[in-house]
């Protein structure tokens, strides 16, 4: 005779399995407890605390019992979690499991979710694949005004309190289990104050829970594969899964806010196409310093010419699981102009000065790092890609803050290039658009390309480079001198005092 039956050979016990998120741990231990009060011993829960990782003998245990489970019950507080639980190992094994063994003496099994504080009343996401029937939903809905004080909240228990139902399904599946069992006389009055209780405990859970977070800063999340199967940082972030946290979603032109998204997917995803390459390098490039665990350079940069916004990219958060899995948590500001103080014409003729002299610092000066003569100099590989990648960084911090500036203010062009008429302007500026736009072309080709074919692109690279300098270096040289020239009139005219009218000598006095 199994010791789960009586003398009569009636089921004497009814199981429950409870699956839940570690997070849950403590408040699950309150409720399996308030939840077996009425009953006593007829009522046994089975609480795993530990991880089904733990190896093979307790994996054993964890089917066993679900094998032996009459209700599986889940309780799910709808909250983002930490850990990643086995809620879905533990019903596809127990959905398996009852098929080959639908009932359990008189007991019909079943999985029966507890939602709790979620808005969704019937959909629990851990069970995918898995019809379960309105009735064997027990939901607690809340919102923040129910929670203001412990009376109100249990107003609201007194016209629909989940647990008081849930311990009253308990009652039912127990009378058809031993219908010659006398119950005690006050079980339904011990059944309301436990579900009040409940409903308390409940209150307590829910005040300190996160209902609403807003991140005033975009915000990206990639997860490697569980177990990442592979230690090559291309097929891992392949075989990752990326989160759009925020305000995030509009800037690579998704409509919808997608989850779990796959890194190819994203990719493929991203709209206008020509940012795609630039994300996606910036994105791999954190991503790779964070999985060997050497961020050089803790941020990358990212410019959209059609909407001429900047962004600075950092990694704020690396974390391994004991799974093996990575998650990558990436930041995504965009460069706001900085504060100006002072006269605006003399700030921006000093930005023009300053953003001309940066600029032929880069590219136009024999010791420049991305002069054709220095770049022509690099035979290694990984240097060459960094090369590249550094140069067109820095031209589009140049792009950013000459938008940012407004370099194009009328009121700035005159003070530079006098009131005259310059019937070259137009053809100038066309000329710089243009020669920025094939450099910038031609980098995102190179920063895409495998590594074993990097060295094969460095011909072109010279060959753009160096008609990008030979079309700029005169329209630089001639502008950063002409704000030079323009920056000292206009403070010469600041610090010139105004000549004032001679004072008049004071009358003499009649002679006596």
């Amino acid at each position: 005779m199994s010791d789960l039956q009586n003398a009569d050979g009636e089921k004497s016990t009814l199981e429950v399995f409870v699956s839940y998120a570690r997070e849950d741990l403590s408040l699950v231990r309150e409720i399996a407890k308030e939840l077996k009060t009425p009953f006593g011993y007829p009522l046994q829960f089975f609480i795993d605390e530990r991880s089904i990782e733990d190896g093979d003998e307790w994996r054993n245990r964890i089917n066993d019992a679900l094998d032996r489970a009459d209700i599986l019950l889940i309780v799910s507080t709808g909250q983002r979690r930490e850990s990643h639980s086995f809620t879905g190992y533990e019903v596809g094994w127990f959905s398996n499991s009852k098929r080959i063994r639908p009932t359990s003496g008189a007991v019909k099994r079943q999985i029966i979710p507890l939602v709790i504080g979620d808005r969704s009343p019937i959909a629990v996401s851990d069970i995918q694949g898995i019809i379960i029937p309105k009735e064997n939903v027990f939901n607690l809905e809340v919102k923040p005004g129910d929670l203001s004080t412990e009376r109100k909240f249990m107003q609201i228990a007194a016209a629909s309190n989940p647990f008081q139902r849930l311990l009253i399904h308990f009652r039912d599946i127990l009378r058809v289990m031993s219908p010659q069992k006398k119950e005690p006389d006050d079980l339904n009055a011990t059944i309301q104050a436990c579900g009040d209780l409940l409903y308390k405990i409940i209150f307590s859970y829910l005040r300190g829970r996160v209902y609403r977070e807003l991140y005033p800063e975009r915000k990206v999340i990639i997860r490697t594969a569980v177990p990442p199967g592979s230690t090559d940082e291309e097929v891992m972030l392949n075989n990752s899964t990326i989160d759009l946290v925020g305000d995030s979603i509009g800037m690579f032109g998704f409509l919808d806010r997608p989850a779990n998204l796959p890194w190819p997917s994203f990719i493929s995803a991203i709209s206008p196409k020509d940012l795609a390459t630039q994300w996606q390098d910036a994105i791999r490039s954190l991503v790779s310093d964070a999985f060997n665990g050497i961020p050089v350079e803790n941020y990358s940069f990212v410019r959209s010419p059609q909407t001429g916004q900047s962004f600075r990219l950092f990694v704020s958060l690396t974390r391994t699981y004991y799974s093996e899995q990575q998650e990558v948590h990436i930041y995504i500001v965009e460069v706001a102009p900085p504060s100006e103080y002072g006269d605006t014409l003399t700030t921006k003729l000093a930005k023009s000065v300053d953003l001309g002299l940066r600029y032929r610092s880069l590219f136009l000066e024999r010791s420049s790092p991305f002069s054709p003569p220095i770049v022509g100099k690099i035979f290694d590989k990984d240097k060459l890609r960094k090369t590249v990648k550094d140069m067109w960084r820095e031209l589009q911090h140049l792009l950013t803050e000459m938008r940012q500036s407004k370099l194009d203010d009328p009121e700035l062009v005159i003070a530079i290039y006098g009131q005259d008429p310059h019937e070259d302007l137009d053809a100038l500026a066309r000329l710089w658009n243009q020669a920025e736009a094939d450099l910038s072309k031609l980098t995102h080709d190179v920063m895409a390309v495998p590594d074993d074919q990097i060295l094969a692109t460095k011909g072109a690279v010279l060959t753009a480079l160096k008609d990008f300098c030979d079309k700029t270096k005169q329209i630089n040289q001639e502008y950063t001198a002409k704000a030079l020239r323009a920056l000292e009139e206009q403070i010469a005219f600041d610090k010139a005092p105004p000549t004032a009218p001679p004072t008049p000598a004071p009358p003499k006095a009649a002679s006596p």
